[in-house]
């Protein structure tokens, strides 16, 4: 390689660099706990601080929103409390009941497991350990976060029915708001051992 054709690699090199580091996921600041959770005020009123505020809440659902429409569609989104209550929901136009209700059960099924729906449907991911939790009430697509700032869960995501995908739609509106993401899991093909986490899971398995 001449030196020219170094130099100009080395700059080509430099400059997505630059751009990654300026517009790119890790060039992002994470949101603070205090940013993303209740004001002393309303903490005060409801008796708790670490639940997800409905300003951040409400940049979820519109960057979730604008995700789906970038790429041809809508969405349905909910956000829920760490208590398992509703703080911002949306349904874009044209899209079915079923979507809505499949983005409730997914952002409940991440509260109540604390961790990605696409987790839960990895550690069982075989049919006799999906039957035999059948009364856990899981919804075991993904598609479900918990919402995580600060080492504290103060909320869960759900997603369905969104063009691109319910889990990137999910994930993407996470990254964009919060900061920087623990790694998505991998799609797993179904039928494999189950009842075990993946490699990577540092959390205890579940009972």
């Amino acid at each position: 390689m001449s030196v020219i054709q170094r130099f100009v690699t080395g700059t080509v090199a430099a400059v997505c660099a630059a751009c990654f580091t300026t517009t790119g996921v890790r060039a992002q600041t994470p949101i603070s706990l205090s940013a993303a959770t209740l004001e002393p005020a309303a903490a005060r009123r409801a008796l708790t601080r670490t639940e997800i505020n409905g300003k951040t809440a409400q940049q979820l659902v519109e960057a979730c929103v604008a995700f789906a429409a970038a790429h041809g569609g809508g969405a349905s989104i909910v956000v829920l409390s760490p208590s398992g209550y509703l703080v911002q929901a949306t349904r874009s136009d044209g899209q079915q009941p079923n979507n809505m209700d499949s983005a409730m059960k997914k952002a409940q099924t991440a509260l109540y497991m604390r961790m990605s729906t696409r987790e839960v449907l990895n550690r069982w991911n075989n049919l006799e350990a999906q039957l035999v939790r059948t009364n856990m009430d899981l919804y075991m697509n993904a598609g479900g976060f918990p919402i995580v700032v600060d080492d504290q869960m103060i909320g869960a995501l759900g997603v369905g029915g969104a063009a691109g995908g319910d889990e990137s739609c999910g994930y993407e509106a996470l990254t964009k708001v919060l900061g920087p993401q623990p790694p998505q899991a991998p799609a797993l093909p179904f039928g494999g051992v189950g009842n075990e986490p993946p490699a990577s899971q540092t959390r205890p398995p579940a009972r």
